[in-house]
């Protein structure tokens, strides 16, 4: 869909104009902060009911005061409410987000008597309603409009309020309701803003890019896209915000503006959520539920726009920094990344590939660092690697385009409607491209356009905050704060818009800094931003990008190893890149420190290596995440308390089918494909009321899921627990329930639980779902050499999981048309595990292709196996003995077989499973943290987390010869803490400059003193 635009009256433009407030200077934080202003304290209400009426799926509601209320159902479990303060026009805004059109029916099947005549009773019951067939029902004191079964909305009267039910309970209420926040002087803004009720045990999730804690209940965050350079842990403002919140109760708020605003999540009143939007005339949000995360944001991404599927290099090992300036560098690099055994799908080009920072804007080749880039991107794409160009919104006065953009009328405005340059920007004077502005879109496409003729394989969209943009400047669709958190949306649907327009077939992949609700429809690839070079830093990540998961985005990463500012840490680089080789972009990326793998010693190489070389032998499995988060909204990496998804195997013949075809056979009509949500094992959203027990059981056993923020799942099968503390060997893991084995061990720990588990800085703890069927291959350096002709397949079979299964998707990699063509493949995998019988069933859906293999070998391997099979069967005959082999020492069951059209089906009677839990699991006591800088001169802040109350010896600071200088006794009570040392010892005397270790519970961490 068409990014929609409506211009605003000079005189608005105006009177809502602001002093210029600079992002970013050089390198610090922002110079001002653009949310100091006062609060205004004036509120007007939505009032009470007076008079309503009902048309078109809308039910219309004026209010006593003037303001009129509309409800309107949009889809399955998604209602749309939009408020209008007295004298205000009932005409919404229009959305920068939303792209599925509204339901024009909704069934009514809750609504008893309207197949046919209503009786009597019934018209007693609804008062002679008029639209009780609609759903609705009236009473004296509040409307009751089912929208499903479960589901319905009910409307109070007095005073107006809106809550949504499920089940005879709410879900999620109006506190206060809407109001109109309205200006008391020429300083104060005014809008328009609402609020909910909290309940006591409810977790907030999502807002977007933040470098907190997933559960954001307690805190007022603003909605303002900013870039923070050098950022670490605790920043509560990124480059993307967004206006979504996600309640464990089972329900998502999705605020429909993109003006600057903000969200009170319970820090101002701790049983009240509150949004308000900075400049609105109205108001307009949605409440979105369902019975799991993964409904939740299906119905989302439904309603902002799906993520189309990336190009399968661009789920490769992308190599970047700051920056690469000539081709033969280009050359080296490609070439070292092969010799030393490193994979490598893409290169990055920063800004000299241009001339550097004076020249953003000038859109060409450096021809004496780049005297032939087509030839260049021709010989490296012929080698399987693809190049990424930046791109900035920026055009500097230094430019070759400066006099063009300025009298062609490309760039923001000033009040006066002449050009504005921003001269506070960190490059240099500079002009700002309207994004918004159609004549400016055709000139910056046509840019692109050029340069994807002479072979750009993707692109960078860097500093779309914008990173500076002064408040008085003006635009197509507004001034600044009105439109800035929509500007890299803008931008970025340039891109989107015309690829669908001129190269249809192909994907694009864009990776961008910035966006906003319904990003992820713009094949945006989004990254964390300008992320200091620390543990700090490091350790923000995994709450970043699962929060941004939670926000329909499902792309997100960081520059692997750390963008900038901090020295070079090999031990750092090493445990970022384990993690970023098990998430959606693997993308090392820094400057002033070398982030390609090969300049480190090859102790830290080889770990790299192992990593890399095994995302590259995960990709049968997570480019079926891809498509599963394209089906669905998904992410791939997800919390804790997610909850389980997989495509019912039964939905895969169908789900293969064009329309024609699905016509022409048993699946006719309309086809969506069935996915499981299964939510059970961690929210218990629908319990029966009977069952209050059995549910506060069950929250309390899931209660350590809620908030988990240094591990998460990849997909449903694999679940990731990065090392995030500098010379941590053995770290804590919190288990779903279930069955979990350990993907390097095999050993097996049983669920539900807190387990410690070994992690060398060869490997990070790694384990898989019981049941689980993971498809793998062999290793290829290039994902041009990707072919599924073999496939390596685990089956961990496990009693306590009786049925899996798996669906692998393969395409071409490059198609951009694949859901309309059904020019792919689903290769079924079910699992059945018992006493009796284990059995595997590999089936191909899909008519593939062109260079689908015709037939494929699957090489299986099965953990665990305490003893060699009696009989191995294939379609009920037994298999040959040179196909299957039994590792006695490893307890390894190795089979291979093909599969073609028919359905294959391995048979193993009587198969005997050694499920003995591993031992060796005690979770431990505490964690020792990152000290707050590890190299110091005075004092250091040394931090731990007591995970179980008790008594624990000092704290031990020892010089480098392992002597004592000093102890600190620690606190006992559960919870993290911080103890200081001043660099003194025992008698108060300092002590000299020098390597120092803090000692506590068998953990130390490395101390730097300089004199």
């Amino acid at each position: 869909m068409p990014f929609r635009f409506r211009q605003l009256p000079l005189v608005w433009m105006f009177f809502t104009a602001l002093p210029a407030l600079a992002q970013r200077e050089g390198d610090r934080p922002p110079a001002q902060d653009p949310f100091t202003r006062p609060v205004a304290p004036v509120r007007a209400t939505a009032g009470n009911y007076q008079s309503h009426s009902y048309q078109n799926n809308i039910l219309t509601i004026k209010s006593t005061n003037g303001a009129t209320l509309r409800v309107r159902p949009w889809a399955e479990s998604v209602v749309k409410v939009e408020y209008f303060p007295p004298g205000q026009p009932v005409r919404p805004d229009s959305s920068v987000s939303v792209v599925q059109a509204p339901s024009r029916a909704f069934p009514n099947s809750c609504s008893i008597g309207c197949t046919g005549q209503k009786t009597a009773a019934i018209n007693r019951r609804t008062n002679n309603s008029t639209f009780y067939c609609a759903g609705i029902s009236e009473s004296s004191s509040h409307f009751t409009w089912s929208i499903g079964c479960p589901g319905e909305i009910v409307i109070q009267k007095k005073p107006l309020r809106i809550s949504y039910q499920r089940d005879g309970e709410a879900l999620v209420s109006e506190a206060t309701g809407p109001f109109q926040q309205v200006a008391t002087s020429s300083t104060t803004p005014s809008g328009t803003g609402v609020s909910f009720r909290l309940s006591p045990d409810e977790r907030l999730y999502g807002t977007g890019s933040r470098a907190l804690p997933l559960d954001r209940r307690g805190r007022k965050l603003t909605l303002y896209n900013e870039a923070h350079y050098s950022y670490q842990n605790g920043e509560s403002t990124l480059n993307v915000t967004l206006p979504t919140v996600v309640s464990s109760r089972g329900y998502m708020l999705f605020f429909d503006h993109h003006t600057a605003g903000t969200l009170d999540l319970g820090a101002t009143d701790k049983n009240t959520l509150e949004y308000r939007g900075e400049g609105l005339n109205n108001l307009a949000y949605f409440i979105i539920a369902g019975d799991s995360y993964a409904e939740i944001l299906n119905r989302y991404t439904v309603l902002t726009g799906r993520q189309p599927l990336p190009p399968r290099w661009g789920m490769g090992l992308i190599q970047s920094r700051f920056g690469y300036k000539t081709e033969q560098e280009m050359y080296q690099v490609a070439g070292r990344m092969r010799r030393a055994g490193f994979p490598l799908d893409a290169l990055v080009l920063d800004l000299y590939w241009f001339g550097g920072i004076k020249q953003q804007g000038d859109f060409r080749w450096v021809p004496q660092n780049f005297p032939d880039p087509k030839r260049m991107m021709r010989r490296l794409d012929s080698a399987g690697v693809k190049t990424i160009l930046i791109s900035e919104p920026y055009v500097m006065r230094t430019s070759r385009n400066d006099s063009l953009v300025r009298t062609q009328g490309y760039v923001g405005r000033g009040l006066n409607g002449k050009p504005y340059t921003v001269e506070s920007f960190w490059a240099g004077p500079a002009t700002l491209v309207d994004m918004f502005r159609p004549k400016a879109r055709q000139w910056m496409w046509q840019q692109y356009d050029r340069l994807k003729q002479d072979g750009v394989g993707g692109w960078w969209s860097d500093l779309g905050e914008p990173e500076n943009q002064p408040a008085d400047m003006v635009y197509d669709l507004g001034p600044t704060r009105r439109i800035h958190n929509a500007y890299g949306q803008a931008w970025s649907t340039i891109l989107s818009e015309n690829y669908a327009r001129q190269y249809p077939q192909e994907r694009l992949f864009n990776l961008a800094r910035s966006g906003w609700a319904g990003m992820q429809r713009n094949s945006v690839f989004p990254w964390s931003g300008d992320v200091n070079r620390s543990w700090s830093g490091y350790q923000a990540q995994v709450p970043i990008m699962l929060s941004m998961g939670l926000g329909g985005v499902g792309y997100m990463h960081s520059d692997a190893g750390g963008f900038c500012v901090g020295p070079v840490d090999a031990e750092l680089y090493t445990r970022w890149l384990q993690m970023a080789s098990l998430g959606p972009i693997l993308r090392p990326h820094g400057e002033g420190v070398p982030p390609e793998p090969y300049w480190y010693p090859e102790k830290y190489q080889r770990v790299v290596r192992d990593y890399t070389h095994l995302r590259y032998q995960l990709l049968p499995y997570l480019y079926s995440l891809a498509w599963e988060n394209n089906q669905t909204g998904t992410p791939l990496t997800r919390p804790m308390n997610y909850g389980d998804t997989y495509l019912l195997p039964e939905a895969a013949e169908p789900a293969v089918m064009t329309k024609e075809e699905r016509e022409n056979s048993s699946f006719s009509g309309e086809f969506h494909p069935t996915w499981n949500w299964s939510n059970t094992d961690y929210e218990p959203w629908r319990n029966d009321p009977r069952q209050v027990s059995a549910q506060q059981k069950l929250k309390a056993s899931n209660a350590p899921l809620n908030n988990v923020n240094d591990q998460f799942f990849l997909g449903s099968s694999l679940l990731v627990a990065p090392v995030l503390q500098p010379g941590q060997r053995r770290r804590n893991v919190v288990l779903p329930t279930g069955n979990w084995i350990d993907f390097y061990t095999h050993e097996t720990l049983p669920g539900g639980r807190t387990v410690g588990r070994p992690a060398p800085l060869e490997r990070l703890p790694l384990l898989v779902r019981a049941g689980a069927i993971l498809p793998m291959t062999r290793y290829v350096s290039s994902t041009a050499q990707y072919r599924l002709d073999t496939l390596r397949v685990r089956y961990y079979a496990d009693f306590s999981a009786p049925q899996s299964s798996f669906q692998l998707y393969d395409d071409d990699g490059r198609s951009a048309q694949v859901d309309q063509t059904k020019a792919f493949q689903l290769i079924s995998f079910e699992g059945s595990a018992n006493a009796e019988r284990t059995e595997l069933r590999v089936a191909v859906h899909g008519k593939g292709y062109p260079g689908v293999p015709a037939r494929r070998t699957v090489e299986l391997r099965i953990p665990r196996v305490a003893a060699a099979p009696a009989s191995v069967l294939l379609n009920n005959a037994p298999l040959e003995a040179s196909a299957w082999q039994y590792e006695a020492a490893t307890q390894h069951l190795r089979l291979h077989f093909t599969v073609a059209e028919q359905p294959v089906t391995l048979s193993l009677p009587n198969l005997q499973l050694n499920t003995a839990p591993a031992a060796h699991t005690e979770p431990e006591i505490l964690t020792l943290e990152a000290p707050d800088n590890r190299t110091f001169d005075k004092r250091v802040e040394l931090r731990y987390t007591l995970h179980q109350a008790g008594q624990l010896g000092p704290l031990r600071i020892v010089d480098s010869r392992g002597q004592l200088v000093r102890t600190i006794a620690p606190a006992t009570a559960v919870g993290p803490h911080t103890l200081t040392w001043n660099a003194t010892n025992e008698q108060g005397q300092a002590v000299p400059g020098g390597v120092y270790w803090a000692e506590l519970a068998g953990q130390r961490q490395r101390l730097v003193l300089l004199r």
